[in-house]
Order: C-alpha cells, then sequence, then structure tokens
C-alpha cells in the first residue's frame, strides 16, 4: 500500500517515549523470554493432548467488525456509531451494509493509517485516515454465510487482536516467531530485509521452527500456488502473491526469509504446494502444526474485483470440508483468522502492550470437536496466543515475553464435552470469478504523518510496483 518504507523502531527512540498507554511507539520490543518466564510456565494437560493437529488458516485483511459487528452476542458496533469524514468535522459515517461488488480499490492499512485511524484509542480517524467511506462496510450471514454458520457451531473470539499495529508482514511474522524483529512495514526481498535489519542471509530471530527441531514436533507451511501465466501479469499485485512460490519469501511466506530456514534443506522441504495438505489428509502424513496461506484471489484482500470475498469463504470452506471428511476431524483444531483490520472499521482500542501492538481486532474461529459449541469468547488473545497454545500442548518454550505472557486459548475448549460433529458444506459448482481488474488503493482525505525514524538508512524506497500489504 501507501507505506513508502520499510521501518525500525531503534532502541535509542523506545527509550525516549513516555506512557505506554499514552503512545503507541513507546513500551519495548518483544524479546526473548527470561529463564524464570520458561521455567513458570504449565506443562500441557491432559485435555489438550486430545488435539494433535493444529491446522492454522491465515486469511487477509478484515477488522472484526467487517466481519461479525452484526454477529449476535459479539462485541460488534454499538448503536451510537459515526466516524467523521474529517478530524473534527461533524459529518460523519456510519456502519452500512457492504454493497455487492465493493470496495474496488484497496484500503489503506500501514503502520502511519493505522495509527492515525486508531487516533490514540479514540478509533475515530478511519474515514480520513483510509480515504474512503468502505471502511465502514461490513458483511454479514447473506454475504459470508459459512463463517456465520461455523460461528455458530464452534467458537468466535470477540477479543482477538492483531498483533502489530501494521499490515501483513509484520503479523505473519508474529504468527511463527512473535515478534516482527522491529520491522513496522513490508519488504519484498531477503536483499531487503538485508538493507533494512542489517542481517545478512535474512531474519536472524528465532521462529517457533527452532523449537519444532528440538520438541521433534512434524510441520509444514502450505502455500497456495496456480500456473503462472507466460507474460506473469498479476494485475499489479506482486507476483509471489498472485502465483504463490512456496520456497521464496514473501509478505504472507514469512518463514523462507529466515536464515535458519533458508540454509536448512531439511526445513526448506517443509515449506510447500497447497496440493500437499490435500495429499497429506488422504495419505495420513498430516503433520502436528500446519499454516495455511492463499494465493491473492481466495485472500479476501480488497479490492473485491480481484479477490471476491465469497470466493475466499468457499478457498476456506474447501480446506476446512477436506479436514472434516478424513479421520482427522477427531484430534485437530482449525484456528481460522484474518492477518490484519485491511483499512476497515474496528470500534474496540486495542491494547497497548509494547512499541508495536496490540493492533485492531480480526476474525477468529476455533473450529475443532473440543471447540465450545455456539460461543463467543471475550479473552483477549493476539496471534501469540495461538503460539501459546502450541507451546503449551507441546511444552515448548516460549520465544519473546508476547507468548510468554499470551493467553492460551483455553477458554475456546472443553475437553470433557461429547466432541462436536463436522458442518460440511457442498461447495458450489461454479465460485465467484475476480474481474482481472488493476489494483488500485484509495488516497487518505487527510495524510498521515511521515514516520521517519532512521533517514539515511531510509533513504531509498523499497516499494515493489503494485506493492499490497
Amino acid at each position: 500500500m501507501r507505506t513508502k518504507l520499510s521501518l525500525v523502531l531503534m532502541c535509542v527512540v523506545i527509550a525516549t517515549c513516555a506512557s505506554a498507554r499514552k503512545n503507541p511507539l513507546s513500551g519495548p520490543m518483544p524479546t526473548a523470554a527470561s529463564q524464570s518466564e520458561k521455567a513458570s510456565l504449565p506443562k500441557a494437560d491432559s485435555g489438550m493432548q486430545k488435539i494433535k493437529h493444529v491446522i492454522w488458516i491465515i486469511q487477509e485483511n478484515h477488522s472484526f467488525d467487517s466481519y461479525f459487528g452484526t454477529f449476535p452476542g459479539a462485541d460488534g458496533f454499538p448503536p451510537s456509531t459515526c466516524i467523521p469524514v474529517l478530524p473534527g468535522s461533524r459529518r460523519c459515517v456510519k456502519p452500512f451494509h457492504m454493497p455487492k461488488g465493493e470496495p474496488i480499490y484497496d484500503l489503506h492499512h500501514g503502520w502511519g493509517n493505522e495509527h492515525a485511524a486508531y487516533n490514540n484509542g479514540r478509533m475515530d480517524g478511519f474515514v480520513w485516515a483510509e480515504g474512503s467511506p468502505f471502511t465502514m462496510g461490513y458483511l454479514d450471514d447473506r454475504d459470508i454465510p459459512n463463517y456465520w454458520a461455523y460461528a455458530r457451531h464452534y467458537t468466535l473470539c470477540d477479543r482477538f487482536f492483531s498483533s502489530e499495529m501494521s499490515e501483513s508482514l509484520t503479523n505473519h511474522l508474529y504468527s511463527v516467531a512473535a515478534q516482527s524483529g522491529g520491522l513496522i512495514g513490508g519488504l519484498g526481498s531477503i536483499k531487503q530485509i538485508e538493507e533494512v535489519l542489517g542481517e545478512r542471509g535474512g531474519f536472524s530471530f528465532a521462529s517457533i521452527v527452532n523449537s519444532f527441531s528440538r520438541g521433534h514436533v512434524s510441520w509444514k507451511y502450505y502455500v497456495e500456488t496456480r500456473p503462472m501465466t507466460a507474460d506473469r501479469n498479476s494485475y499489479g499485485v506482486i507476483p509471489s502473491l498472485w502465483f504463490g512460490e512456496p520456497k521464496a519469501f514473501s509478505l504472507w511466506n514469512p518463514l523462507a526469509g529466515f536464515k535458519a530456514i533458508r540454509e536448512d534443506p531439511n526445513r526448506m522441504k517443509n515449506l510447500v504446494d497447497l496440493k500437499e495438505y490435500f495429499q497429506d489428509l488422504r495419505s495420513g502424513t498430516l503433520p502436528e502444526v500446519s499454516w495455511i496461506v492463499p494465493i491473492f484471489e481466495d485472500s479476501e484482500h480488497p479490492p473485491e474485483t480481484l479477490a471476491p470475498v465469497a470466493r475466499g469463504m468457499w478457498y476456506v470452506t474447501n480446506i476446512i470440508n477436506a479436514l472434516m471428511e478424513s479421520p482427522y476431524w477427531k484430534d485437530s483444531v482449525v484456528f481460522l483468522t484474518w492477518d490484519d483490520y485491511g483499512g476497515f472499521y474496528d470500534h474496540v482500542p486495542p491494547p497497548i502492550v509494547d512499541a508495536f501492538g496490540y493492533g485492531p481486532r480480526v476474525p477468529t474461529l476455533i473450529i475443532s470437536p473440543y471447540a465450545k459449541a455456539d460461543y463467543v469468547s471475550h479473552f483477549t488473545y493476539d496471534f501469540t496466543s495461538m503460539l501459546r497454545f502450541i507451546e503449551d500442548r507441546w511444552d515448548l518454550p516460549p520465544l519473546t515475553q508476547r507468548d510468554a505472557h499470551a493467553d492460551d486459548m483455553k477458554d475456546c475448549f472443553d475437553f470433557k464435552q461429547t466432541p462436536l460433529p463436522t458442518l460440511i458444506f457442498p461447495l458450489p459448482k461454479k465460485l465467484p470469478r475476480p474481474e482481472r481488474t488493476m489494483y488500485q488503493d484509495y488516497e487518505p482525505y487527510v495524510p498521515p504523518p511521515v514516520i521517519n525514524l532512521n533517514p539515511q538508512r531510509q533513504a531509498r524506497s523499497h516499494k515493489p510496483q503494485g506493492w499490497v500489504q
């Protein structure tokens, strides 16, 4: 999007910040968990041992309110919600049901826009920071019936926050490493990681894959792919997101950017095409932990013309159907979530836990025979809560203070209940098709302030053509 540069918060800046509650830049970075924190963590209990497989599906760019703001029993839109068009303006935009085919452009959702929308916790800057009234548009069971049905049959989390008040890459990093390495923007290549972070060969901080190796936990990172066209036309979207490249680092495939993984063929072989997920279900080789990320047209990432939400919903439904039709359903959990708010309004101010987060709420569903039925969990979570669940289940140490102190999501489960049945949806014969228009985004009504913490390192823009967060 419009984040011009990928930035790193420097320690000297953090040290000069004041109250963490007042200033979203203040507070420490997520750092490695201390020995005392590691020693004090509980061992996996007998209930969690019933879960033998974690499937973490990560979709793109929607806030909680944009999908579940009208869901009964959830913390949705307050009745008086109306967000000003400009700062201090009496003109405002109320939440409205999203018209078919909208938004035709992407909404801003980088660090600067997100903090402007957040507006020191007032959550009233969305319309002018995103540059469009479509930030206030929402969907419901008329548009995403399968997601609402999963929420009614299993567990919906209405206080699940993105881990960083920023865009895709940073939050995907939290999903594998419980930190972003200080990054507050997107990077498109290993070279950019080297230039911006000064880390040769890729990210040098630990990911949970390190823990998997020591704990002998099997894993895979499934990446959806599509055939590469002769002209590589990706309609303005980064080719690695449009076509999918399991072995290549991208905004949605962060593990390929870790030096310790890139230089280890045994680890790289676990970055695979999504087709292997279906093969693994059939052949009895599903790993204990897996992530699943889409190509752009199945991601639900605006614009609607390039990635129809209904198409993404059916893509996810097919993945979940396959699990439910396999022997693995009986001892699995699906964590279905979205990586960031995508520029869409959410009314709940995210708690400020450190210099980077939390960010706005994102939809999250817990789908499992042991998920509480027709339940809305009001506990506070972020992506490191999934890591905490995995760490507790397989008796692994935390990676940073974030996952060490994250809620472990046990409120979402009842391991003593009669296992819940499957909920399988027949797939339609025809899926919604993208219109193949060029990717564009809205301009903010009021440009957010430019954050420039390291002018020399940021002298050159690292924004590829068609940059998408």
